[in-house]
């Protein structure tokens, strides 16, 4: 016996169709493994590329929080900056003489409890011309009459404030920035003699 059941119908072209039918499920098989292959490839790659992407961003969030730190530390200079011209402006209007020779003159921040005469006498420009004290506010003017910074002007041996917030040596940092409380910055005008 052959192994068939007799009693099952053969119709003509059943071998062949069940021939066939195996073939293709085989290579339904092959391709169902050769998917899996690919899927397993595939999410491996895509890990891979998750986990490249998340380093990624990763170091763009670092380079932009240094470059923001960058930039507030530059503006933060940058208004000192500004400040140490307006001193330079304040000691040239109030020693309209200025100094004698080739030399420029010099502006230094003043020490609470000093004075500027002796505090001149320290540098190459011992001479000291006046004693200021400036403020600036910050932001654009809005009309003409609108108050945009103060001075106040002094001899030599003046302006005995021990404010802190008045001595730029003792302030922190960040003090140049600080809008809730006007300070003062104080400086000597210093020439050569």
């Amino acid at each position: 016996s052959s192994g068939i059941n007799a009693e099952w119908p053969l119709r003509p072209g059943s071998l062949v169709s069940l021939t066939m039918g195996g073939a293709k499920l085989k290579a339904l098989k092959g391709e169902i493994a050769t998917l899996q292959v690919n899927y397993a490839q595939v999410l491996d790659d895509t890990n891979g590329s998750l986990e490249e992407l998340e380093a990624s961003i990763a170091e763009v969030v670092g380079l932009l929080n240094s470059m923001k730190a960058e930039q507030a530390q530059k503006d933060i200079d940058l208004a000192w900056q500004a400040l140490h011209m307006a001193g330079a402006a304040a000691c040239r209007g109030s020693a309209p003489l200025g100094g004698k020779g080739p030399w420029s003159n010099s502006v230094i921040p003043k020490r609470n409890g000093a004075k500027c005469s002796d505090q001149c006498k320290l540098t190459d420009r011992t001479a000291c011309k006046a004693e200021v004290s400036i403020s600036g506010f910050t932001g654009k003017a809005t009309s003409y009459t609108q108050n945009v910074g103060y001075f106040y002007n002094y001899d030599c041996d003046g302006g005995w404030n021990e404010d802190i917030n008045h001595n730029e040596v003792a302030a922190e940092d960040v003090a140049i920035l600080n809008n809730e409380k006007t300070a003062y910055y104080r400086f000597c005008c210093c020439a050569k003699v």
